[in-house]
Parts: C-alpha cells; structure tokens; sequence
C-alpha cells in the first residue's frame, strides 16, 4: 500500500464534512468485520476488534448515512447509484451467532457471515490465532528454547504474528515447548460456529459464504492451490446451505489472485460474487466486489472519510478500478 496517498487522504479528509463526501458518486460501501467482543479475546491479537457499544455506534453511523442491503439487492442492483452498505463478518467466529446476529436483527440490519469450512464445529485452528496464544504465553513465560526455534525460523516473538500457514508447523513446534494446547483451546474456548448456529443464522435470514477452508495468504500458494480452496469451501457452503447467493470472500486479500482463477470461478459458476479487501473501489470483474476493512486503528469516521477521499483521488488520477 502506498502510504503517502493515504497520508494525503486523511489531511484532506479533515476539511470536509461526512455529508458532502457521501455525495460522491461510489462504488457500493461493503464494510467487514471479524468479531465483536466485551471481553479480551486471547486468540486474537492480529486485529483491534470492536466492543458492544462501539460496533452500535459504527452501525448506527452506517444507518444515518446510507441505506442497508441483503447480498441479492447488492448483486441484482450492482449498477445502481445510491448511498447502500453491505455488512459482512469473515473467519465464522461465535460470537457472529452469540453476539453480533441479535445486534443486527434488532436494528434491521441485513448481513453475510464468511466461514472457513475447515474451522466449522472448531475442527482446526486459524494459524494467525495459534501466533496469538503462543505469543501470550512468551510473552507472560518466556522461553529460550522456543525463542530459539523461533529464530531458526527467521521469526521472534516480535514478529511472530507475521507467521504465514507456510511456516505454521513452527508454532505447532513452539506451542509443544511452552505447552500451549490448541486442541484443548478448541475444546474449551469453542471459538468458532458450529454447524447448528450457522443453520440458525441462515434461518434468520443472514447470508452464508465461504472464505476459503483454512484461511492461507492467497498470494503465498499457486494458483492450482487457490482453486481447490473455493471450489472445496463452496462445495461445502453449496452442500449444507443451498445458497440463494453464492458468494466466496478470499481471505487477508485478492492481491496476488490472477484473473484466470476470477475467470475460472465465472465460468465454471462456481460463485454469484466474490469479494476482495481492496476498500472503496471499482473492480475490472463485474461481480467482484471491493469491501472496505473497518478494524484498523484510529477514528472510525475519519478512516471513513479519509478513504472516500482516497477514492476521489484515484479516481482524478484513472485509478480507481482494481486490476488482476
């Protein structure tokens, strides 16, 4: 990401209010999220996630300002102008079904969860959040053993969360060491949907989509690779759900996914719509969207706007539509 155009952004972003920026003409607001939680979260230090109060408020924002969709009104509308948002949440996390699901019927907010098929009913754990156990416990009891192993690997406990799935089986080596235990973290902690609450929100009315199996940084496996992650995910989400929209979010990013595998996906039909994480942009696909990731640091309304600002400036300079 090129920093200083978004250094630009967010001084510009200042000297305008939310209104008269939101009569920009844009592409679809797509904001995602991942979880939201009252309580610290130990598997889970890649991301600032939201509280309770902080996500109504964010919601409560969207609803002042633009108007909520379900995933068909977003496919079937796609060329429409209007002010409209998608909420999505990726990683099926359960708090999607125990926390977040109630706060969005009770504001009428319609919503697609994306789960990693492989994580279901908590079979397996996200290797980004297996970095965050490991580096809690290093981090209360360290351990030169296991620091040691770190660094053979060309990590630390500094950058251990930087640890991609390609180099997973170090923090399976790590976490034996420091006798840290993923399976009885699973067991306990039960930190993801199971197949009976993600029925539950599916007949509630929320859209379900895949995000891969067990979420590996697209760009770090072939291109042979990432076709077996959506057709395996989707041929899981197809079989248990019966989608009325096929949709498959890629995971961290589609920065490093060719447009073959976009073409393979429409031809084949094996999705209705795909999202990436590029934010508020146009894409050269016309049924691959861009969303817009909420969770990073500082203010919430000044990221909003320093980002449409960002999209007015790429727009001025020709770029504003993602290529693959």
């Amino acid at each position: 990401m090129n920093k200083f155009p978004r250094f630009v952004s967010q001084q510009v972003s200042r000297l305008f209010p939310v209104n008269s920026l939101f009569k920009i003409t844009t592409p679809a607001f797509l904001p995602f999220y991942h979880v939201v939680s009252d309580r610290k979260l130990p598997h889970i230090q890649n991301y600032p996630y939201r509280n309770t109060t902080q996500f109504e408020r964010e919601l409560d924002f969207y609803l002042n300002h633009f108007k909520p969709v379900s995933l068909e009104y977003l496919l079937e509308n796609r060329g429409l102008r209007e002010n409209i948002f998608h909420l999505s949440f990726d990683d099926g996390l359960k708090e999607c079904a125990e926390v977040i699901a109630p706060i969005l019927q009770k504001k009428g907010i319609p919503a697609t969860f994306f789960v990693n098929t492989a994580f279901v009913d908590n079979k397996m754990l996200f290797h980004k959040y297996k970095a965050s156990l490991v580096l809690n416990q290093l981090k209360k009891k360290p351990n030169q053993e296991a620091e040691k192993l770190l660094n053979e690997a060309g990590f630390s406990v500094d950058n251990i969360l930087s640890i991609s799935i390609l180099q997973a089986s170090v923090l399976d080596k790590v976490a034996e060491i420091i006798s840290v235990h993923f399976d009885d973290f699973l067991k306990i902690e039960s930190p993801y949907l199971t197949r009976s609450q993600i029925f539950g929100l599916k007949k509630d009315g929320f859209s379900i989509g895949a995000h891969s199996c067990n979420h590996p940084e697209f760009w770090k496996i072939s291109e042979d690779e990432q076709l077996e992650q959506v057709q395996t995910s989707m041929a899981w989400i197809n079989e248990n759900l019966q989608p009325e929209v096929k949709a498959f979010a890629f995971p961290f990013t589609d920065d490093g996914v060719p447009a073959a595998l976009l073409d393979k996906i429409e031809q084949e039909n094996i999705c209705d719509i795909t999202f990436g994480t590029a934010g508020l942009k146009y894409d050269t696909f016309h049924f691959h969207f861009q969303r817009y990731p909420v969770e990073t640091g500082g203010d919430f309304i000044q990221n909003i706007k320093a980002e449409w600002v960002y999209f007015f400036l790429r727009k001025w300079m020709g770029k504003a539509r993602v290529k693959h």
